[in-house]
This record gives C-alpha cells, structure tokens and sequence, in this order.
C-alpha cells in the first residue's frame, strides 16, 4: 500500500490544540473533536488540500521511525487502531510531546490532529500551523478549539509557502522487522528551512528520512559545492568541469557510488594518490554531513538542482545595465545593497576571474 496515495482522501476525525510557548506554560487542548459532517465546508476543504498536497509536496520526504515504540509513534497506532476510544486522548498527549519539542522562541500556532483514509489504509495526519494573517483557532463555548479564516484564501503547501509543517504516520505494527528500514512510516514535509527543523522530525517524531534518490543528489550537489568552495588544490576552471561532470551524471541517470564517481572524476585533478585520498575522504565527509546518508545511488537532476545549482540570475536596471551571474557560485559573492551614494541599489560583486 503507497503512502503517498491520495486519489481518495476522505477526513475521518479531527481536532485542534494550541501550542503557544510565550502565553502558556503547556498545551492548550481541546477536549472534544471537531464533528467533521458539520465541519465548515472552507476549513474542511483547507485539512482535505493540506493533506493531500503536503503528501504529494515535492520537497515531502518518506521516514521511518528510529526505533519501536517510541511516543509519537505509539500514540499515532492507537489512535489509527482504536479511534473511537483513543482519538482524542491521545491527540492530546501528542500535543504535549509537540510543546516539549517545540524551541521556547517559535511562533506560537495549533496543530490540528486528523484521521484520514485513502481507502486502502488509515493514517494519523498532523498539521502544524504558525498563526498567522489567514488563519486562527478559537476556542468555542462546546469545549474545543476550531480553525476560523482569516482571509478569503488560507495557506496551503505550495514553494512559496514557509509557514507549515505536516507530518502523515502509518500503523507501525503493520511493518515487519524485515521491513523497518526499508518501508517508511512516516511522511514529513517541513516549509521552513531548507533542511528540516530538528525539533520537529527528530526531537518531536523521532523520524529517520529514507532519502529517495532524488533527495540524494540534492544532498550530493549540496555537499559538494560546499567541499569546493573550500578546496585548495585545485582553481576555479577544474572545479567548474568537477560539477559538469557530476551534472552529466545525474542528466544521464547513472547508478554509482559516491566513492566511485569522485575517484574517477577527481583523479585527472589530484596526480598525487595521498592528495586524492585526502580529497576524497574530505569530500565525502562534506556530502554526508550535508545529509545524503547512504552514498549508492541513480543520479537525478531535479529542479531544484537545474535552478541553484545550474541556473542563471538576471538583473536589469532601470539604467537599462544587464548584469547575469549563476545562481550557485564557487567562491564568487553577489551582494545588493543600498547605494551609499545615492537613492538607489549598489551591487557588489566579489571574487571574480576575469577572462584576457
């Protein structure tokens, strides 16, 4: 069964507690769900939307638990096992896992617990929304917190979007030990860095990411742009050809390892073997502490490596002054601030080579 299915989404439960660090010393919970066949038709198509695109996010990624049993986890199967009598107690406590998690200074906001099917399979949905201009929660006179829009359009999962956090798990009993670190359990897409808040998937989940080999050559071409930004031994032109070479890579949907590809390609640039083991350990370091985790992979340029990695930024001034630079460059600084010797913008451009 796919998790990421979502042709038949259907909301089963749902309820909504508060976790506001700045104005209260714990959660604030509901004490009763929210009818979901009486449910505002806005706010219900928003929890339906938020599901199904956060599932379907690119930027989502597949997770499993570190380990059986831990609280979040355990909550999530009772409550997919036996909703009826564990929804709401049990929503509860995973609001007060999420507030011990959650850093004193984030932005204060609700989460909002559903029980969904895709009917195949039911899953715990946990929505995680910072307050703000669109969208608030009140509690009402019935006892519980309810979702009440702010705007005529509320804030879904999009690329422009950094304001949400959505995390879908499956029953964990329903994988086998021979399963564990391959089938994942959870779903998590995080809107707010780049890389994910810890708090969130590791102190709050406990999650591990199963990288697809997407996610692997992003964190691949990550953390090599970062070893040769600092490399030393070699000039701007050879490490230039290093990321063609690994572009042509991913273009051509190679499978390799990590280890392999760098000996091949790097080698024409270190004639000195212990040079070339330095560099290789060095660079492999970098790429793993960036993320990529397992180095075995097929190379897949995706988007998001084609724009910051390949891409090329345009400027034009109302001067009619037409400056292009790559979006992502190796020790070369792009900076525009405002003009100390007038009333419009300097652009600073440091570190160059100019070609003779």
């Amino acid at each position: 069964m796919n998790i990421r299915e979502t042709g038949s989404i259907d909301i089963l439960k749902a309820i909504v507690h508060v976790i506001d660090q700045q104005q209260h010393s714990k959660a604030q919970k509901s004490e009763f769900e929210i009818d979901v066949t009486t449910m505002d038709a806005k706010v219900k198509d928003f929890i339906h939307q938020h599901v199904r695109l956060s599932i379907k996010n690119s930027e989502s990624k597949l997770a499993r638990y570190e380990q059986r049993g831990t609280n979040v986890q355990r909550l999530a199967n009772g409550i997919i096992q036996m909703p009826e009598q564990k929804f709401v107690e049990n929503s509860q406590f995973i609001a007060d896992w999420l507030y011990l998690a959650t850093p004193a200074n984030a932005t204060p906001g609700c989460i909002v617990v559903v029980l969904y099917t895709n009917s195949t399979e039911n899953f715990l949905g946990i929505i995680k929304l910072d307050k703000n201009e669109a969208i608030s929660y009140e509690l009402n006179k019935a006892g519980y917190y309810e979702l009440v829009p702010k705007g005529t359009t509320l804030p879904l999962p999009s690329r422009k979007n950094k304001l949400l956090k959505f995390a879908a798990l499956r029953d964990s009993e329903t994988i086998t030990d021979q399963e564990w670190n391959i089938k994942p359990g959870l779903i998590v897409l995080d809107k707010q860095v780049e890389d994910f808040s810890h708090f969130f998937y590791k102190r709050f989940l406990s999650a591990e990411f199963l990288l697809t080999d997407d996610h692997k050559s992003e964190k691949l071409m990550e953390g090599l742009t970062q070893y040769l930004k600092v490399a030393p031994e070699i000039n701007l032109e050879q490490k230039q050809r290093i990321m063609k070479s690994f572009k042509e890579k991913l273009v051509n949907n190679e499978e390799f390892t990590l280890e392999d590809a760098a000996q091949q390609i790097f080698s024409a640039y270190y004639p000195d073997p212990e040079k070339l083991q330095s560099a290789l350990e060095s660079l492999e370091s970098t790429v793993i502490e960036a993320g990529m985790g397992d180095t075995n992979l097929r190379g897949v340029m995706t988007p998001r490596i084609e724009k910051r990695f390949f891409g090329t930024h345009r400027l034009q001034t109302v001067e009619d002054i037409q400056i292009s630079y790559p979006d992502e460059t190796l020790g070369t600084t792009v900076i525009i601030e405002p003009s100390k010797y007038g009333d419009g913008e300097d652009i600073l451009i440091k570190n160059v080579h100019i070609k003779h």
